[in-house]
């Protein structure tokens, strides 16, 4: 009952902002709600259908703005020694304490995306952006020192800049209480205490809870347009788990909690595939309706992707993941990449965490002290500026053979919008965009995996 009457506060407090800010309409009233805007030609107005498997998502995520990380803020981090040991959300608001995380994370918030972003959105062809979200903006315990509920209010913000534009969202549960992954981005690095340990099962009820809160409100008219499409829970690792069973049972509770507490049809529901790989799930989803099996496709974590030719790179989505992709969209569910970049090593700052090195030169772990290749180096890898026009083409070809790839299933959204100040450009559309190496419209590519075997780096890139 609590977070029910904190949601309706909060969109009426919502919504009377919004309407103070253009009173003065001059001949109308404006419908905040109001669905009829098209992003652009090929994609219907929001209150059109879009139908997924038959229209390809072509998105971008809007990382690092409502869920926090290092790699794309770092500047959040670099305030603090790397003795401080600062290294998530969870001790980023526990190192600042309450008043001051609060003051940090809304500056953050209210600077890092703009209502301006979406309108670059709605101009680069794109037609979905995901926008992931933490748990602690629907509620948190005593014990946890995230900013709760605040972000809450930026989420719906957010959405309704995209209304504005025609752009759909995909909200999705980034975080899990006690972590579902150990990672940074999960809010809290460390041991999975997600469906594992003491309060795993505790932690796994409050995530339905959590769920089933956030798809009952975009389930209401007044959201489901816009918002068609809701991610259940990002990345859980089942590998870690001892029985990834559990992780699958969970998978079906929680289906069966949307289902029964939303209003018909309820949004459409995407489900990471738990790093189980995509054949693991074949029949799984056999009852599952207006459901689709998520992927993220990275190479930066296989040595032996790392290590091939550029040209190999380029070409691997179209050899490898395409095939993938199609196998699991004829004999599991629709399937969709809910995350790619154009990175093909792991040199970003922070991007394995704060003061950890790279697999790349061999810096990450000490056990492991062999490169990917010999002499690999990160140094200049990030300086965009120096890089050569050859490289840029390589770069081109790469996003478009994933893009090409990508869309034999439901679509794609790239990792990330943007990074702060663009220090991680492998890992930025915006910069990718403006400079040249990402097309500036997606759906008129210059290469594809029909060619995707062709020596490539005679390119078009002209920059």
């Amino acid at each position: 009952m609590a977070l029910v009457i904190f949601i309706v506060t909060i969109v009426v407090l919502f919504t009377q902002n919004e309407k103070s800010e253009a009173v003065d309409t001059g001949t109308r009233a404006i419908n905040l709600f109001d669905d009829s805007a098209r992003v652009n030609e090929k994609t219907p107005a929001l209150n059109e259908p879009f139908i997924y498997g038959q229209q390809k998502i072509q998105g971008v995520n809007i990382g690092g703005w409502l869920v926090i990380e290092p790699f794309i803020t770092p500047s959040l981090f670099d305030q603090f020694p790397q003795s401080a040991k600062v290294i998530d959300e969870w001790t980023l608001c526990e190192k600042l304490g309450p008043e001051e995380a609060r003051k940090q994370l809304k500056a953050h918030y209210d600077s890092f995306i703009v209502e301006e972003d979406f309108k670059k959105i709605s101009k680069m062809g794109l037609n979905h952006v995901r926008i992931p979200v933490g748990h602690w903006a629907i509620e948190t315990e005593p014990t946890e020192p995230y900013v709760a509920k605040l972000s809450w209010e930026y989420l719906l913000k957010g959405i309704q800049w995209a209304r504005k534009y025609g752009i759909r969202v995909m909200v999705e549960l980034h975080t899990a209480p006690g972590s579902q992954n150990g990672w940074n981005h999960s809010g809290k690095e460390g041991v999975i205490q997600w469906l594992n340990g003491t309060h795993g099962s505790e932690n796994a009820n409050r995530t339905l809870s959590i769920v089933q809160t956030m798809t009952n409100f975009f389930s209401d008219p007044k959201w489901s347009n816009v918002v068609p499409l809701f991610g259940v829970l990002n990345e859980p690792f089942m590998p870690y788990l001892s029985d990834p069973s559990v992780v699958k049972n969970w998978y079906q509770k929680s289906y069966d909690t949307i289902r029964s507490g939303t209003n018909a049809p309820g949004p459409f529901l995407s489900y990471h595939d738990g790093f189980l790989g995509l054949p693991d799930w074949e029949g799984y989803f056999k009852n599952y309706d207006r459901t689709m099996l998520e992927a993220h496709m990275y190479l930066i974590f296989d040595q032996g992707l790392v290590s091939m030719s550029r040209e190999d790179q380029s070409n691997f989505p179209c050899t490898a993941w395409r095939s993938s992709i199609i196998q699991s969209t004829n004999a599991t569910a629709l399937t969709m990449v809910g995350e790619f970049s154009l990175a093909t090593n792991d040199c970003a700052k922070y991007l394995n965490g704060v003061g950890k090195g790279t697999r790349y030169d061999g810096t990450l772990d000490p056990n492991h002290p062999e490169s990917a290749c010999p002499g690999c180096t990160c140094v200049g890898s990030e300086d965009w500026k120096s890089w050569t026009k050859e490289y840029k083409s390589f770069l081109s070809s790469f996003v478009q053979h994933q893009m090409d790839a990508y869309e034999s299933g439901v679509g794609w959204f790239f990792w990330t919008y943007k990074t702060e100040g663009h220090n991680n450009p492998h890992w930025d559309y915006l910069l990718g965009w403006e400079q040249g190496w990402i097309p500036s419209d997606p759906s008129n590519r210059n290469f594809s995996c029909k060619t995707a075997n062709v020596k490539m780096f005679n390119s078009v890139y002209q920059n």
